[in-house]
């Protein structure tokens, strides 16, 4: 069952959105450094939207660099519960028995993010085809590692030429995957970016590619993480009045700069004593994220009050140079995403707050809109983009129920 045109139209559905952007790396890599002096893009007020709850929309709104960002506990948020945005759907009787062919075109089979994304994926079939009688035939393929971008692209060009019903997919290579998506559109194929999409969020780039994205924003995630610092500097007694903070992250891409510089903008407005220090790229490697934590601990020394990892590989690698350089009780380390390497330095002191996106909600909201457009033929969301916006997670929270499915949605996979 093929869709020649997809649209979207405003339908009630219940839908709350959960603790909830770009899983790790870009097309684009550079191992070149860029000066704090250069990251001035403002971190613009970002509203995270929901689908409509009623004939008029709901927003979760979070708050800009200028703001305080609020969502720093497991409170704050229902984490780990699927949404189910079917209830006030009217979907048609000849539905059931249908057979829909599906695809998960993953950045990395190997990555623990992208796993987690899977398992929202799955738990979203099985709950469709239990509700409505129909018939999944799910595939997962794609490159072992996110910087096999050749490789990814590859793959669509192969899933594309099999004619699935729909595919639900993560971009880490956007100029190339482009072209590809608006061939599976024009070819009638239901195509849904989960966490990394054809822009940065909700910009509309290239909106007439494909059917829905479900992401996180980066300057949420920016924005948060700096506010997790300098909560995590008082709470030790650091002072912001001067002190050296290094930041580091994987590559250097339009989509996951605003998680440097929305962390950059919210110390510059909130602490402007402190200097960071220019961006340490790693290439999405742990051994050379733990490398260039050295070598930032060894040159400010006393100086450095602090480190920022921008997606979880970076966050590794500072983790274990700050464990082994037996500072954990000295700085302030934050990191953006979980993996048990991260959790285990929270839970081991050495990492003081992860920022973490809801990679099982993303995933199971991707799914789920596909599948009811292919039953409905046409988009039932009421926004293209909708951001899911992430939670900040430290000792006190992080044993939490709600905060441990977050930690590991491998806890919410069905059967």
């Amino acid at each position: 069952m093929k869709l020649k045109k997809l649209g979207t139209i405003l339908l009630s559905s219940a839908m709350v959105i959960s603790m909830v952007g770009c899983g790790s790396t870009s097309s684009s890599s550079s191992s070149a450094s860029s000066s704090a002096s250069s990251a001035t893009s403002t971190a613009s007020a970002d509203t995270a939207t929901s689908s409509a709850a009623s004939s008029s929309e709901e927003a979760v709104t979070t708050s800009s660099a200028s703001e305080e960002v609020t969502s720093s506990s497991a409170s704050d948020s229902s984490s780990g519960v699927q949404t189910d945005m079917t209830d006030d759907i009217e979907v048609p009787d000849d539905v059931k028995g249908q057979t829909y062919d599906i695809v998960y075109l993953t950045p990395s089979t190997a990555s623990q993010f992208w796993t987690y994304v899977e398992v929202g994926i799955k738990n979203a079939m099985i709950d469709m085809e239990d509700k409505y009688g129909i018939t999944v035939n799910y595939s997962t393929v794609g490159p072992a590692e996110e910087s096999q971008t050749e490789d990814y692209v590859t793959a669509f060009e192969q899933t594309i030429a099999k004619q699935p019903d729909a595919i639900v997919t993560a971009t880490l290579a956007i100029d190339a995957t482009i072209p590809k998506a608006q061939e599976a559109t024009q070819n009638g194929i239901v195509l849904n970016f989960v966490n990394c999409g054809l822009g940065v969020g909700d910009d509309g780039a290239n909106a007439d590619a494909y059917n829905e994205f479900y992401y996180c924003s980066n300057d949420t995630i920016g924005e948060m993480a700096g506010q997790a610092f300098l909560e995590a500097m008082e709470k030790k007694g650091i002072s912001t009045d001067s002190g050296v903070v290094g930041v580091t992250t994987n590559v250097e891409n339009e989509a996951l700069n605003h998680r440097v510089d929305g962390f950059r903008n919210y110390l510059t407005e909130n602490a402007p004593g402190l200097t960071q220090t220019d961006t340490y790229y790693n290439d999405n490697v742990v051994e050379t994220s733990q490398s260039n934590a050295e070598n930032i601990i060894s040159t400010y020394g006393d100086e450095l009050v602090g480190l920022y990892s921008g997606n979880n590989i970076t966050g590794d690698g500072v983790c274990n140079a700050v464990q082994a350089a037996g500072i954990g009780d000295q700085i302030v380390n934050v990191a953006v995403d979980s993996d048990d390497t991260e959790i285990a330095a929270l839970e081991g002191g050495y990492c003081d707050a992860i920022i973490v996106q809801d990679a099982y909600q993303q995933g199971y909201l991707c799914m789920e809109n596909a599948i009811l457009t292919l039953m409905l033929g046409e988009n039932p969301e009421s926004k293209q983009q909708v951001n899911c916006p992430p939670v900040i997670i430290t000792q006190d929270n992080m044993n939490d129920s709600e905060i441990q499915d977050l930690l590991d949605p491998t806890r919410l996979a069905k059967s």
